[in-house]
């Protein structure tokens, strides 16, 4: 009997000391915190030096992603081409046109770039080929972005 009573007592001792966290566990809520996944930002590729939002190419989930397709691109150069994978903030400024291939929208990070591509539109209204529908409006980024999809760029 002495023996069955020691080993219920080691027993006992064994599941008391497993149970008790150790000094290299987390314990707590910041344990959960730490452990929830950072949603991906999205990160628009840019390769015009005035900050044109670059919707052809798409969004990518990290930085390290889109500068690996910037390098990826067939006339990429560590010399001439600029890696600009860059997050976009809001508000990006749009301007929203139409020519003989139907409706386009061009987006820039701000309102300087979206001037100077401007410049560029209207000297070719002057020849007929296209119309300025909006000027430099300001839009949130999703929201420009779903319109650019749905704009009518069919050949």
């Amino acid at each position: 009997m002495g023996v069955a009573a020691g080993l219920v007592a080691l027993v006992s001792i064994a599941a008391c000391t497993a149970s008790a966290p150790s000094d290299t566990q987390d314990v707590g809520p910041t344990a959960e915190v730490a452990d929830e996944p950072i949603a991906p930002q999205p990160t628009f590729i840019n390769l015009l030096p005035w900050g044109k939002v670059d919707f052809t190419r798409g969004q990518f989930a990290s930085m390290g992603e889109c500068n690996t397709f910037v390098r990826a691109l067939p006339n990429y150069s560590g010399y001439t081409t600029a890696e600009r994978c860059q997050p976009i903030d809001d508000p990006v400024y749009c301007t929203g046109w139409q020519d003989d291939e139907g409706n386009h929208l061009d987006c820039f990070k701000g309102v300087g770039g979206c001037e100077v591509e401007l410049k560029r539109h209207d000297l070719l209204a002057e020849s007929g080929t296209r119309t300025i529908a909006t000027r430099c409006e300001t839009s949130a980024l999703d929201k420009a972005w779903t319109r650019y999809q749905t704009a009518d760029t069919s050949e």
